[in-house]
């Protein structure tokens, strides 16, 4: 080996890879190497680079600068793809020792964590407390359990990688620790010996111990290679990586560049960060480059400096910003010198700061910063945040512009479409089909439905009372309902009303719901059959594989993890469990989109490394984003992990200020943080306060006026040119042959209360539809005890049963059949029917004594002159009575509140005095036209603590026979003003129910006019008086 190490740095603000190529070719790196004119030069060049993007990007960069000429590239290999490692290492393995490659396969992913995951299922099971009262320190399932074993194999890599002998946990002290790490010590030490044995037996070793022993090869056969050999923008966290980096420093023609090594930290706070004390200062972004230097053996100032620092290069800036803590007494003296303020000067003068005040205007803010940059040609400008939920908001904003991006992040299986639809397929099948989940499934962008099967499927049984669980209760619920429908259309008794919306449906829409619900019931029973019982994981997946086949659901990397499940997957779980252990098997797979050669990119902090652009964006800088929040290890305490020599939490932060660092280099810099996110503060990023701190209060102030601009744009996007004016009240004003020319007796109400109503139901012909997956409601409550008391009514007209409560239970019982589907409704409902039929019977009995006569569940209908045609005023009335003197009484069933009198009186409420006008113009059969109606009265069936109500309507100075007949000229004058085509059907006519929210309100925009005042009061006022 060579006895000097040749070590260089790149500045940050120096292009990474141009500079590196430049001193390659012009053999500034003392390598011995020009390649002139030979277009075989290069290929005897190595150079390792941290990851499998910069190596892309290296290869650009090349041939960028060779323009066209012949030349073959040098091997480019990334250090953190273990796969490519493996391929070249065996390429290359000829000068190596005979057998150096000669390794065992890796365990493996999925395999590893269900092997693990069982192992500690035993462990919880014998450590679970003997007293039931007692929670147990570790949850005893399988999914806890495999959370867990994630964690282990995530400590079992970490103490490879640092070279942690298990037999240093003897050395820690029991009696010193808290009882849950009592527990988790011992299980350390047991399972060590169990799991060799499980590794031997399958011929596997540990992927990290795999990665380490082919790296270790790799540097064993370097030691005898000649050729230019470069590791270039590592800083060797990984002792196996820095076990390499070494080898290749010293290396006759080796050399490693180092990316923005601090030259500009004094000495002294140099070797803080460090002292070989136990207590290294994790959190700086140098931390790992000092330990490297160390490690070679080699000065911080025997190292060089290739390519000198740009002139807006923040260096010295970024230094000062992210000091040790144990240092920072030093900025009094160094923030006040005249060379950092003249570099703190050229340094700020392409910054801008933009705090957003949530996340979304944060989102907006970058993307017009990027889209601003498309404006210079050449330009280009890139976002970095580890935030993905950040860039995807920033990817939607961009596309508004159609600016194309190039966004490297990727997602996790998990997050695509592929993978969210067969989630929801797990979910919906093991769950009953639950009519949300189902409806998500069936119109995800990646299902391979009919559409309008769906829409009809949802119509028909999805929205309104949810149907049986599973596919077999789909079927059953398309099955009724489509009974029900041909008792309708044959005029039969059915449960549908003639204003349900779902009578439109055609025979044709209901055959291809059938066939879908069907298809369904195919593809989703041998999962639903699994629901109820444990089973193993593989066979959960078996099957839910098998049902996104059936489903049409098809995508390469799905295969895949269901192939590592089935292979994997032999724990047992609970159906419950399924869903959410196979989102965390998926999640792990990231999948990257194609790149794309654009002017604007998104980078996470890890692809960002080695990249140049003009315009930085540096996104989701605050606290739990950027530095990411400290994990907690479940395995191992801090104060253990210390004393092991294992890495603490805060390296992660050290890692994060180091992609800080980094990035402050280009340049022209944007920093964004949101003041809240899902509707709680943030606080700002630690190095953006350290940033704030030694920049001075000027020149962040003028960041930050940089960034209102940014801002301003954002706010002014959506704002409406001009003043903005509140919207008009909606005055739809038909033609005449477009008014309706029939209505019930119940929908005048509607007409008086809220013309608009009428407008959109029979003019638009807009039926209101159910909301989706409602229980039961008072709708169908009253529905069910209306057809209760009506048909015992008619079946009794004549004469009462000898035991009426029994006839009207028994008739009760067939009415609320269909709630056996709903156990929770029917327990609520049924004993209130029962204290309604025992209170009613009794009410019957007596009341039957004053009659001469009865009908129930009677229709009729009168003429009124509209325009020069006639109006229908029909009715269904609950009871009409013949009282014993020959007059008439008009009752009306009311489960909810009944109108008061007042109401009644004022004809805000006017349906039984229109009832009374009817029956007194002859319009029910079998009663005599010109009858007199003596009473007038609703009866309230609640089944409460008071189960029916009798409340009268009371006249005072005048008869029921006078107000029918007001009542009537009210609606005929009503009439003459709605048969002229310029009289509007205004929205909220009546001040008292403005509060009420309506089925068309949001049709009407009632909330943006309504705020704003009435500017036609006089209007209503006067149309008001015309229905009372």
């Amino acid at each position: 080996m060579a006895s000097r190490p040749r070590v260089f740095t790149i500045p940050a603000s120096a292009p990474f890879l141009t500079v590196l190529i430049d001193a390659l070719m012009n053999d500034k790196l003392g390598l011995g190497f020009r390649p002139g004119g030979d277009p075989l030069a290069l290929a005897d060049v190595t150079i390792y680079l941290p990851t499998r993007r910069a190596v892309r990007l290296l290869r650009e960069t090349f041939l960028d600068i060779v323009k066209g000429d012949a030349a073959i590239l040098p091997r480019l290999v990334s250090l953190n793809d273990v796969d490519a490692d493996e391929i070249m290492f065996a390429e290359a393995a000829g000068d190596a020792e005979p057998g150096a490659l000669d390794l065992a396969d890796a365990l493996q992913g999925l395999e590893r964590q269900t092997l693990l995951a069982q192992l500690i299922l035993k462990w919880a099971a014998r450590i679970t407390p003997e007293d039931k009262a007692q929670a147990p320190l570790v949850a005893g399932n399988p999914r806890a359990a495999m959370a867990l074993a994630q964690d282990l194999a995530r400590l079992m890599d970490d103490m490879t990688m640092r070279q942690v002998a298990w037999s240093k946990l003897d050395g820690l002290v029991p009696e010193d620790l808290d009882r849950y790490w009592q527990l988790t010590l011992d299980f350390l030490k047991l399972i060590h010996g169990p799991w060799q044995g499980i590794l031997a037996e399958r011929n596997l070793i540990e992927p990290a111990a795999r990665r380490d022993l082919l790296i270790t090869a790799e540097a064993a056969r370097l030691a005898a290679y000649r050729g230019p050999v470069i590791a270039a923008g590592s800083t060797g966290s990984i002792p196996s990586t820095a076990k390499l980096l070494a080898t290749i420093a010293h290396l006759p023609q080796g050399a490693v560049i180092l990316p923005g090594l601090d030259t500009n930290l004094d000495a002294e706070t140099w070797e803080k960060i460090d002292r070989g004390d136990g207590h290294p200062v994790y959190g700086h972004p140098q931390f790992g480059m000092h330990a490297l230097l160390r490690r070679i053996g080699i000065l911080r100032d025997a190292v060089e400096t290739l390519g000198a620092p740009a002139s807006h290069g923040r260096e010295m800036l970024a230094s000062e910003a992210l000091r040790p803590a144990e240092a920072s007494e030093l900025w009094r003296e160094r923030l006040t010198s005249d060379d950092f303020t003249a570099h703190a000067d050229d340094a700020f003068k392409d910054v801008t700061v933009i705090e957003a005040g949530n996340a979304e205007e944060e989102a907006l803010s970058i993307a017009i910063a990027l889209r601003e940059t498309m404006e210079t040609p050449g330009k280009t400008a890139a976002l970095v945040t580890p935030d993905r939920a950040l860039a995807r908001r920033v990817l939607a904003a961009l596309s508004r512009w159609n600016v194309p991006v190039d966004d490297s992040g990727g997602d996790a299986l998990a997050d695509t479409p592929p993978g969210l639809l067969a989630r929801l397929v797990a979910e919906a099948a093991l769950e009953g089909l639950p009519p949300v989940m189902l409806l998500a499934m069936l119109k995800h962008q990646q299902s391979r439905f009919d559409r309008r099967a769906v829409a009809t499927l949802e119509r028909a049984v999805l929205r309104g009372v949810r149907p049986r669980q599973g596919s077999e209760g789909l079927a059953h619920a398309l099955a009724t309902f489509r009974n029900e429908l041909g008792k309708f259309r044959r005029r039969e008794a059915s449960s549908l009303h003639r204003s349900d919306p779902r009578v439109l449906l055609t025979d044709a829409e209901l055959d291809a719901a059938t066939a879908l619900a069907e298809r369904l019931k195919v593809a989703l029973q041998p999962l639903e059959r699994l629901s109820g019982k444990p089973a193993p994981f593989a066979v959960f997946a078996k099957f839910h594989r098998q049902a996104l086949e059936a489903l049409g659901v098809a995508d390469e990397h799905l295969d895949g993890r269901f192939d590592a499940i089935e292979k994997a997957g032999s724990i047992a779980i609970e159906p419950s469990d399924y869903p959410e252990l196979f989102h965390s098997a998926i999640a792990e797979p990231v999948i990257r989109r194609p790149e794309q050669n654009v002017r604007v990119r998104i980078f996470g902090p890890l692809e960002a490394r080695l990249q140049s652009v003009d315009r930085l964006v540096l996104g989701g800088l605050v606290e739990g984003v950027w530095p990411p929040e400290t994990r907690a290890d479940p395995w191992l305490s801090r104060p253990m992990r210390q004393e092991l020599g294992l890495d603490l939490p805060e390296r992660r932060i050290g890692l994060s200020a180091h992609d800080f660092a980094q990035a402050l280099g280009a340049p022209e810099i944007i920093l964004t943080r949101a003041a809240r996110q899902a509707g709680a503060p943030t606080v700002a990023s630690r190095f953006v306060q350290r940033l704030a701190a030694v920049a001075g209060g000027e020149r962040w102030a003028t960041a930050l006026k940089n960034g209102e601009t940014y801002l301003a744009l954002v706010r002014s996007l959506d704002e409406p040119q001009g003043k903005a004016q509140p919207v008009a009240r909606p005055e739809p004003k038909p033609p005449f042959e477009a008014r309706p020319k029939r209505l019930s007796v119940t929908e005048i109400e509607d007409w008086l209360r809220d013309p608009y109503t009428i407008y959109a139901r029979h003019v638009l012909k807009l039926q209101p539809l159910d909301e989706v997956d409602t229980p039961p409601g008072a709708a169908d409550r009253g529905t069910l005890i209306h057809g209760s008391i009506g048909d015992f009514a008619k079946a009794y007209a004549e004469k009462l049963p000898d035991d009426p409560v029994r006839a009207l239970i028994g008739i009760g019982e067939r009415h609320f059949a269909p709630l056996s589907d709903y156990p929770e409704a029917k327990a609520f409902w049924w004993p209130r029917f029962r204290r309604i039929a025992d209170w009613f019977a009794r009410y019957e009995t007596e009341r039957r004594g004053k009659l001469a006569s009865l009908q129930a569940e009677i229709g009729g209908s009168i003429a009124i002159p509209f325009g020069n045609e006639e109006f229908t005023l029909a009715v269904r009335a609950d009871r009409i009575e013949c009282l014993a003197d020959g007059r008439y009484a008009i009752l009306d069933y009311k489960t909810g509140a009944p109108p008061t009198a007042k109401q009644v009186r004022a004809g805000l409420a006017p349906q039984l005095t229109l009832e009374a006008a009817i029956l007194r113009g002859g319009g029910f059969d079998g009663v005599p036209k010109g009858g007199s109606v003596a009473q007038l009265f609703y009866v309230r069936l609640s089944g409460g603590a008071k189960p029916g109500e009798e409340f009268p309507i009371q006249f005072d100075d005048t008869t029921p026979d006078e107000h029918a007949d007001q009542a009537l000229v009210k609606l005929a004058e009503l009439l003459r003003k709605f048969a002229d085509p310029a009289t509007p059907y205004y929205s909220l006519l009546h001040p008292m129910w403005a509060t009420r929210y309506g089925d068309y309100d949001h049709l009407a925009r009632v909330p943006e006019w309504s705020v704003f005042g009435d500017e036609n009061e006089e209007w209503i006022g006067g149309q008001g008086g015309s229905g009372q």
